[in-house]
């Protein structure tokens, strides 16, 4: 199993100089048939063409970690073994929050978030048993999401559930989680997004406050809002490391500078989804994004390279 999480959050020097980028290939847990991005412009992608893309990304190795849906882990973590021949760290969606359900013509995400997991605890490690005893596990970290609304019924049960899950892995042997923190999903009166973004913040010290070290997550994905608020969570405790979901593709400038500033203001992570399979070549913005992080190279010269790299290609 691929360790390339795990090595960098031993090593404080070591994800300060190159900050962790996950590969979030998990949108068959939000979206449907139109959900995987386009091939090479032409056709929306099907399923074995965004498979195919997860084991190429994942063999050019610009990203740390892979973010699968449950299905998805058991075909490239299981069946192929696919975390067996690299260093990047496999990871699986454990839940899918109701904020996230995004199928065509739903309306699920214009109501409050509610919870629903998607893979129980004692199957994540995707673990083959031998004489009771669980050997041969493929993967080690979870994701679990939460949105909170500022409703006090819909919230408690969020972090209920939530709470509950966190424990429950912390009894786990060798499995561990990330928590995904959503802004609000549902319109809140007078807040703009600096308002959202401190919202978000509080509300992650005050759950990280319930729980003991060993229950916390390795780290924590959110969203990236404006410098002051990012500043403040990011240096707020050392012991929680955060990082930054990608959300809606913008272009690739944006997606570059995104990255940039996240790391800029004190973040050491990012997550990004669609702002790579979004894009016209997603091995590409992996690379550009990489020499972001790692510093070798600003926004505008990494998009730059990535432009060449476009219309050498035709």
């Amino acid at each position: 199993m691929g360790n390339r999480i795990y090595d960098k959050l031993a090593n404080r020097e070591s994800l300060d100089a190159s900050p962790i980028f996950v590969f979030a290939a998990d949108p068959l847990c939000s979206g449907g048939m139109r959900g995987l991005g386009t091939e090479r412009g032409s056709h929306p992608r099907t399923h074995p063409e965004f498979l195919q893309l997860c084991r190429d990304i994942t063999a050019e190795g610009f990203i740390d970690g892979l973010l699968m849906t449950p299905r998805d882990a058991e075909v490239l973590a299981v069946q192929e073994g696919l975390f067996g021949q690299t260093d990047v760290t496999p990871m699986v969606r454990m839940n899918a929050e109701t904020n996230i359900w995004n199928p065509r013509h739903g309306s699920y995400r214009a109501n409050y978030s509610a919870p629903f997991q998607t893979i129980p605890v004692t199957d994540a490690r995707y673990c083959r048993v031998a004489s009771g005893v669980a050997r041969d596990c493929k993967i080690g970290m979870g994701l679990y999401s939460i949105t909170l609304n500022n409703d006090v019924e819909k919230d408690q049960e969020t972090l209920n559930a939530y709470l509950r899950f966190a424990r429950e892995v912390a009894d786990t042997p060798d499995l561990d989680h990330v928590l995904e923190v959503f802004l609000p999903n549902v319109r809140l009166p007078g807040m703009d997004e600096q308002a959202m973004g401190e919202y978000a913040a509080d509300s992650i010290v005050r759950t990280m406050a319930y729980l003991r070290s060993w229950e916390r997550p390795r780290f924590i994905k959110t969203a990236y809002t404006t410098p002051d608020v990012w500043r403040d969570l990011c240096n707020f405790d050392p012991t929680m490391i955060i990082g930054a979901l990608g959300g809606a593709r913008q272009n690739a400038r944006g997606t570059l500078q995104l990255a940039h500033d996240v790391v800029k203001y004190g973040g050491r992570i990012i997550l990004f989804g669609r702002a790579v399979f979004e894009e016209d070549d997603p091995l590409l913005i992996c690379k550009a994004l990489r020499a972001v992080l790692d510093g070798t190279l600003g926004p505008d010269d990494a998009h730059a390279q990535y432009q060449s790299g476009l219309r050498a290609q035709g």
